[in-house]
C-alpha cells in the first residue's frame, strides 16, 4: 500500500489568549526482557489524559466553536525537597463552575501515570467581578525571594470580568506544593481584553504573563502591553520587576517594542542560561506580513534578564538550517543534558512554518545546544495534536508547555489535544528520554522501501511502503554496555486498525511491535520494545508485519 502524508491549510486565526494550564508526565520503567511490549509508559499511547472536559460543557468568550481547554502549562518540582519530582499542571478551562472560571491544579507523584486535581484557584474571591480566568503561567522559586523561601509555587495569570471590559494581571502562591493558594498581589491593569492586531487598533490590554528571577535575585513579571500605541508601537513585551518576593512591581520597561505600527510581540517567556545570559522568545503576529500572519517566533539574548537593547529590535527567528521555522505561542527552557555543560534550550510552538513562512505541521521542539548559538535542530514532541485546526480539534496545542525531570533524565510534554468524541480538547502530557540515542530510518540499510518526505519527520524524511515480505529496514546501533535498552519508536499509522512490524535483533528472533492508528499518515505517534544489546555495534530490523506502518526514527536508551 502506498501513503502519503496529509496536507494541511492555513487554519482560523487564534482564539485570543484566555486559557491556562501546565501538565507534566514520566515513562514507567521496564522490565529487562529480550524484546516484550511496555507494560507502562507514557511515552506510548500519546500521554496520559489530565482533564477531559464533557461534551457540551464548554464556552468560548469570543464566540464560534467552543475550545474546552487551551493553555496547557506543567512543571516538575526541583527546589522542594521530598516533594522534587512531583509534577503539576493547570490549564484555562473553558468550562465555569458554579458561573465562574477558576484556574485548576492536577498534580502527579508516580511519573505522570495518574493525575489528581488537587485545587482550583479563584480569582471571584478577591475580586468578585472578575469571574473569567486566562492564560496561567507557573514558576518555583529557585531561591528565596524577600518573604518566599525557595520551593514557593507561584501562579500567574489574566482575569476579568464576563464582559471582559477590562484586564489584570495578577500572582498567587502556594507554600504546600499546590495543595492551598493565597493571593500576592496585582502585577499590572490594562483595558477591555480585546484582541485586535490591525495597525487600527486602538485595544489597550495586558496579556499572557510569565515569571524568572533576574541575574541581580529580582522577581520578573514578562507580559504583553498594548498600551504604548502613542508611540506607534502595536504591541510591546515588557516586564515589572520586584525586590519584595512580588509585594509590589516597578515600573514597566520594554524587551521588544517595535515602533512600525505593524509588528507585534506577545507571548513572553524567559529563561537562564549556564553562561548566566537570558533568552527570551515570543511570537510575532503579522509577520512575515499582515495579510500572511503566521506568527513566527523570534528570540532575544540578555546579560540579565533586564536589558534587552535595542528594544524597537524584533530580535533573531528561530530556524533551522534549511529555513524551516515555528510560528504561534511558543515557551523556551533550558534543560540540562548529561555530557553537555550547555545543556539545551527547548522552545515549543503551536505550528511549524516553511522557509517562505506559511503553516506546515508543528510535531517537534526546537533545541539549541550552543546556548543560543549556532544552529537549530528538531527533537520530537511527545504528545502530537492538530497543529493546523483542520482534523477537527480547535486551537488544539495552542500555548502548551514542558519540563525536564529532577534527574534531568526525562522531557515532560503537556498540551491540549482534540477529542473528536466531544468536540473540545483534552489535557494530555506525555515524555520522551533526553539523552536518548537517535537513529534515523531514511539512514537505516532499506530494501524494498520508499523514501517519503514529510514536515514533521526528523529530519524531513521517513521511510514509506514496509509492505511486503521483502520489505526491510535495519538500524546499525552502538551500545556503550551489554544489556538491556528501551527503544522508542516513532510511526505514523494512518489506517484504523493496529498494525505490527517484526523485530529482529542481531539477526535473531522477531517479536512484533505494535502500532495503534494515528489520525492520519504525517500524524506521528511513538510504541515501545525492550531490547537486549551487546557492547559496540548492533542490528535492529523491522520487516512486515500486520497492516501498515511508517517508520521516522528509532531512539534508544537505558531506563
Amino acid at each position: 500500500m502506498t501513503t502519503m502524508s496529509s496536507s494541511r491549510t492555513t487554519p482560523r486565526r487564534r482564539m485570543r489568549r484566555l486559557v491556562t494550564a501546565a501538565a507534566v508526565l514520566t515513562a514507567a520503567l521496564i522490565a529487562p526482557l529480550a524484546l516484550t511490549s511496555s507494560a507502562l509508559a507514557v511515552t506510548t499511547g500519546n500521554g496520559s489524559l489530565v482533564y477531559s472536559p464533557a461534551a457540551g460543557t464548554s464556552f468560548n468568550p469570543e464566540g464560534g466553536q467552543p475550545a474546552g481547554t487551551t493553555y496547557s502549562k506543567m512543571i516538575v518540582l526541583k527546589n522542594s525537597g521530598s516533594s522534587n519530582g512531583t509534577q503539576i499542571v493547570t490549564f484555562d478551562q473553558l468550562v465555569l463552575e458554579n458561573g465562574v472560571q477558576v484556574y485548576p491544579i492536577y498534580r502527579s507523584t508516580n511519573n505522570g501515570s495518574t493525575w489528581t486535581r488537587i485545587a482550583a484557584v479563584k480569582p471571584s474571591t478577591q475580586f468578585p467581578t472578575l469571574t473569567r480566568t486566562a492564560q496561567p503561567s507557573l514558576y518555583e522559586t529557585p531561591v528565596q525571594l524577600g518573604w518566599m523561601p525557595a520551593g514557593t509555587l507561584l501562579l500567574s495569570g489574566m482575569i476579568m470580568p464576563t464582559d471582559r471590559s477590562s484586564s489584570r494581571l495578577v500572582m498567587y502562591k502556594s507554600l504546600d506544593h499546590g495543595v492551598t493558594w493565597s493571593f500576592v498581589s496585582t502585577v499590572d491593569t490594562g483595558g477591555p481584553a480585546t484582541y485586535d492586531p490591525s495597525p487600527t487598533s486602538t485595544s489597550s490590554t495586558v496579556w499572557e504573563p510569565s515569571l524568572a528571577v533576574d541575574a541581580n535575585g529580582g522577581l520578573v513579571t514578562y507580559f504583553s502591553d498594548e498600551r504604548q500605541k502613542a508611540s506607534n508601537v502595536l504591541q510591546a513585551v515588557s516586564y515589572r520587576r520586584s525586590t519584595d518576593g512580588g509585594l509590589t512591581w516597578g515600573s514597566l520597561v520594554n524587551v521588544s517594542a517595535p515602533n512600525n505600527k505593524s509588528d507585534r510581540p506577545g507571548m513572553i517567556t524567559v529563561t537562564r542560561l549556564p553562561n548566566g545570559n537570558y533568552i527570551a522568545t515570543f511570537e510575532v503576529v503579522n509577520r512575515p506580513s499582515q495579510s500572511n500572519n503566521t506568527a513566527p517566533v523570534y528570540y532575544k539574548i540578555s546579560p540579565d534578564g533586564l536589558t534587552w537593547s535595542p528594544t524597537t529590535s524584533i530580535g533573531t527567528q528561530i530556524t533551522l538550517p534549511n529555513g524551516r521555522g515555528i510560528g504561534s505561542s511558543p515557551e523556551v527552557r533550558w534543560v540540562p543534558t548529561a555530557g553537555n555543560a550547555n545543556g539545551m534550550i527547548v522552545v515549543s510552538s503551536k505550528w511549524g512554518l516553511t522557509s517562505a513562512g506559511a503553516i506546515d505541521g508543528g510535531q517537534n521542539f526546537l533545541v539549541n545546544r550552543n546556548q543560543g548559538s549556532g544552529s537549530w535542530e528538531q527533537l520530537p514532541y511527545a504528545v502530537t495534536y492538530d497543529a493546523a485546526d483542520t482534523e477537527g480539534g480547535t486551537f488544539s496545542g495552542f500555548a502548551q508547555s514542558f519540563d525536564s525531570s529532577a534527574d534531568g533524565k526525562t522531557l515532560y510534554h503537556a498540551t491540549n489535544v482534540e477529542n473528536l468524541s466531544t468536540g473540545y480538547n483534552d489535557v494530555r502530557v506525555g515524555s520522551i528520554p533526553i539523552n536518548a540515542q537517535q537513529y534515523e530510518a531514511e539512514s537505516a540499510t532499506r530494501v524494498d522501501t520508499t523514501l517519503v518526505t514529510q514536515a514533521d519527520a526528523k529530519g524531513g524524511t521517513k521511510v514509506g511502503n514496509i509492505n511486503n515480505a521483502t520489505s526491510s529496514v535495519k538500524f546499525t546501533v552502538t551500545a556503550a554496555t551489554a544489556g538491556t535498552y528501551t527503544m522508542n519508536v516513532r510511526y505514523d499509522n494512518g489506517t484504523t486498525t493496529t498494525s505490527t512490524h517484526n523485530v529482529s535483533v542481531n539477526g535473531g528472533a522477531t517479536s512484533a511491535v505494535s502500532y495503534p492508528p494515528s489520525p492520519n499518515w504525517g500524524r506521528f505517534r511513538w510504541a515501545q520494545l525492550n531490547v537486549t544489546l551487546v557492547a559496540g555495534s548492533n542490528t535492529i530490523t523491522f520487516t512486515k508485519g500486520t497492516g501498515f506502518a511508517e517508520l521516522d526514527q528509532i531512539q534508544l536508551y537505558q531506563p
